[in-house]
């Protein structure tokens, strides 16, 4: 076998199995099992939902599983931007978490903006 076809195939797999566990989430918090609350067992199954889509989509398009992948990301730094800095919670986030989400979502905006410069700069030259 090709390695591109083993790597689809794995990316199969593995796609897959995080989606069956995202609906397996989502199904605890629906039946109300989740300590913390319901909303909390949506956001994680909603998570590994959608870490779980661009593996899926691998296999029948690279470049729509990219785009994925950057929509996952833009979603997950926006989700610890959220939990990082949401007043309500009761405990304090200490400035390294805040600090840590701040550059997660700095890097991957600057990472998108670069790969979206260099291919103009591509395209024009």
């Amino acid at each position: 076998m090709k390695v591109h076809t083993l790597t689809k195939i794995f990316s199969s797999l593995l796609g897959a199995c995080i989606a069956l566990l995202g609906v397996i989430w989502v199904f605890i918090a629906v039946s109300g099992a989740v300590k913390a609350g319901p909303v909390s067992g949506y956001a994680a199954g909603a998570g590994f939902l959608l870490v779980a889509a661009p593996l899926l989509a691998f296999p029948f398009s690279a470049r729509i599983a990219k785009s994925l992948l950057v929509l996952a990301m833009f979603a997950l730094a926006f989700g610890m931007l959220w939990l990082a800095f949401q007043p309500s919670l009761p405990i304090n986030h200490p400035a390294l978490v805040q600090a840590a989400a701040i550059v997660f979502g700095i890097t991957v905006l600057a990472r998108v903006g670069l790969a979206l410069r260099r291919k103009r700069s591509a395209l024009g030259s």
